[in-house]
């Protein structure tokens, strides 16, 4: 993980059902833009590509690997499957990893699917932080040491004192990184500055900008960790869709500007508008 500077990361969204060239070229002309790139894993309980396979292709077309984040959800694979898709990506070269609950099934394409769950959260943290020991979830060496930095995510729609105690028990069972959901209340950034002082881990501030009505709705009704009392969603109400991104986006700059000083980094969510998350990254 880089260290000692503001750090800059973007969410890719993997192509559906087969890898798309177009998306992977705007990655290789853009990631300069960026210290880390974070692959997720079928965001919204979508189908898509494997995040791993996506890696794969862009380390092949010559990003490096330290440079790349893993997602990996509790939702779709038991401790098994988990285990050996991580220790996988061990021997690909990555080594951040960011440990996630996934969207719930309901709200996606794959209604058919039925979630694991065998972990939670928490706990699939301590299995990783346990594979940095060389121990896996059944007690068993695994005679190496993987080195993973360990990310999970932060909600900060609580109080101060709530969100302080989620954080201080990442940072004791082994996260070292730490990626919030979307912010746009300036009381987040504030929150987030308070937070980024005494915290042992470096914490991401995740912007979101939204671009049309469809996004603004799923946000109030279908994503968990979000303080929507807040003067952007106010103004969207009342603005006509097509000025949406542009409000939104000019918003989100101007509260990393006032806070970057005070922040580890920001993690910049675009669906997958590579062009939108370099501007935002160039501008701060």
């Amino acid at each position: 993980m880089i260290k000692k500077k503001f750090i800059k990361s973007i969410e890719i969204i993997p192509s559906r059902y087969k890898i798309d060239n177009l998306l992977l070229n705007q990655i290789l002309k853009s990631n300069k833009s960026f210290d880390l790139l974070d692959i997720a894993c079928a965001p919204m309980a979508n189908l898509r590509i494997s995040p791993i396979s996506y890696a794969h292709k862009l380390i092949l077309k010559g990003i490096n690997p330290k440079k790349m984040i893993i997602n990996f959800s509790t939702r779709d694979k038991n401790t098994l499957a988990l285990q050996s898709e991580i220790l996988g990506a061990a021997s690909m070269g990555i080594s951040n990893l960011l440990l996630v609950k996934g969207d719930p099934i309901s709200i996606g394409n794959s209604r058919k699917s039925k979630e694991v769950f065998e972990l939670k959260t928490n706990e699939l943290i301590s299995l990783v932080n346990n594979l940095n020991k060389g121990i896996d979830y059944s007690g068993n060496l695994i005679n190496f040491n993987p080195k993973f930095t360990i990310g999970s995510t932060l909600n900060i729609d609580l109080p101060l004192k709530n969100i302080q105690r989620t954080l201080i028990k990442r940072e004791k069972i082994g996260s070292d990184f730490l990626i919030t959901q979307p912010l746009y209340s300036e009381e987040d950034f504030v929150n987030l500055s308070k937070l980024s002082k005494f915290s042992k881990c470096k914490i991401f501030a995740g912007i979101f900008p939204i671009k049309n009505k469809k996004t603004f709705k799923n946000l109030n009704s279908k994503i968990d960790g979000i303080n929507r009392n807040n003067i952007l969603f106010d103004e969207l109400k009342k603005s006509d869709e097509k000025d949406f991104l542009k409000i939104s986006s000019k918003y989100l700059i101007k509260l990393l500007k006032k806070y970057k000083k005070d922040l580890h980094g920001v993690h910049i969510m675009t669906a997958g508008d590579i062009s939108l998350a370099s501007k935002i990254s160039n501008e701060v």
